[in-house]
């Protein structure tokens, strides 16, 4: 058996050659980050006694001419459209009180809802039209 030789192969092997890679700094500067202006430190708020409904009346009472009887079926209703508000979503701007919106919801079960609610309040004597405080009902009184 004889072999048949081959004719020498016209093939060229090529080495794969990776450039270096080029960084051109980009002459772009990021915006700065916009400075955060800290009013007052957190602090926490001694908790107080809870005001309960009845109480509430009372004092929304004390603070008008209305007589209690009348009053009452407004507030309940106030506190009501108050709660659905909430309930769905939305923010609230009620001056004297200031902006209120709910940040969070946490369903517990049973149609118990914990809403986290974020409340800013109104400058000093923003929005103290609404009614008169106690105090200044009893200098009213003297002219009797």
């Amino acid at each position: 058996m004889s072999r048949k030789k081959s004719a020498p192969s016209n093939t060229v092997k090529l080495n794969t050659v990776m450039p270096a890679p080029v960084v051109t700094p980009l002459n772009v500067t990021a915006p700065a980050a916009p400075k955060t202006k800290i009013v007052g430190a957190a602090v926490a708020v001694p908790k107080g006694e809870m005001l309960k409904k009845p109480e509430f009346i009372d004092r929304a009472v004390a603070r008008t001419e209305v007589k209690k009887r009348d009053a009452k079926p407004a507030i309940e209703a106030a506190l009501a459209v108050l709660a659905e508000a909430l309930e769905n979503g939305e923010e609230l701007n009620l001056p004297p009180m200031g902006k209120m919106r709910v940040v969070k919801t946490k369903d517990i079960g049973e149609g118990a809802v914990v809403m986290t609610l974020k409340l800013r309040t109104m400058k000093d004597g923003a929005g103290q039209g609404a009614g008169n405080s106690p105090a200044t009902d009893h200098a009213d009184d003297d002219d009797d």
